[in-house]
């Protein structure tokens, strides 16, 4: 709870002061992806999980941000038992540098709970806390992706409306493209979003993959005003399933896959963005976007 007799605006303009007197001039700071996509069963978080490793043998040091409270599977995927969540952060009985674990070949991750409910949705106190911890993970990483979850809650918003860069994840599946189009719509009305990049899961071949690019590209410009760029398609490939089934991710337990290869691609094409001065994603824009969002509601 936070004292009503204490000025909020006073403390949110120190924590804003403070966090450009630590960061004059930030010489490194990582890009932050917020990976999305409206409806379940895209392959939204095996996506965050084999980019993630790809970037990792780019070298680029990633972290990966489970950010589904109560339902989170990145874990799983990755073949982790954490002992501590995001959950227990949130709660105020751990650090965030206390809960995060080493993945394979290096990647970082920060794991969420799975059948919990201590945290089902970001509150004020969770959001400021988030930031603070956040803060100190600046000089450590190039690339964080956050794997938001299904659908389009609050948290989700949040997630998104944070990371500044959003990759929306779909399929050629009518159902999947009518919600990664839903999920445009809700995100540039709600937190005034003018931009996404897409990558189209489980496409037959590389003409399906632009074809649904082009439908879902042409109907954000026209009717949302936002743009859409294309970062590429993963092919529908079994070897995805039996990685999954083997709690590996694809690109270790088959390289030489048709997914694979696509991946490798997609995280090829971000890596040779990094030093790209239009980039807009970053851990420093991150921050303070929390900020503001925090600020926003403590005086709504």
């Amino acid at each position: 709870m936070i004292d009503s007799g204490i000025n909020i605006k006073n403390i949110m303009t120190e924590i804003r002061q403070e966090s450009f007197a630590h960061h004059p001039q930030i010489a490194h700071s990582p890009r932050v992806f917020a990976i999305t996509g409206g409806k379940g069963g895209v392959g939204k978080t095996l996506t965050t999980a084999n980019l993630g490793l790809c970037l990792t043998r780019l070298g680029m040091r990633t972290l990966l941000i489970d950010g589904d409270f109560g339902l989170a599977n990145l874990d799983v995927v990755l073949n982790l038992s954490p002992e501590h969540t995001l959950d227990d952060v949130l709660a105020g009985e751990r650090d965030l540098k206390d809960v995060i674990l080493d993945g394979p070949e290096g990647l970082r991750v920060i794991p969420s709970a799975s059948g919990l409910t201590k945290v089902s949705e970001l509150g004020r106190a969770q959001k400021l806390l988030l930031l603070d911890q956040l803060d100190s993970l600046d000089e450590e990483f190039d690339v964080v992706l956050i794997d938001t979850p299904a659908g389009i809650s609050k948290n989700v918003q949040y997630w998104t409306s944070s990371a500044a860069e959003i990759i929306v994840v779909t399929t050629p599946e009518p159902a999947a493209m009518a919600d990664a189009y839903a999920t445009m719509k809700v995100l540039a009305q709600t937190v005034r979003e003018e931009k996404f990049r897409l990558i189209v899961n489980m496409a037959r071949n590389d003409e399906e993959g632009l074809k649904v690019y082009g439908r879902l590209a042409s109907l954000a410009d026209e009717f949302l005003g936002v743009n859409v760029e294309y970062l590429g398609c993963v092919l529908f490939d079994d070897a995805v399933r039996g990685a999954v089934r083997e709690r590996v991710t694809y690109v270790q337990r088959y390289p030489f896959s048709a997914a694979s290869r696509g991946m490798r691609a997609i995280a090829a094409q971000m890596a040779s963005e990094k030093n790209a001065s239009t980039c807009k994603g970053s851990m420093q824009l991150f921050w303070n976007r929390m900020v503001n969002s925090a600020q926003q509601e403590m005086f709504v």
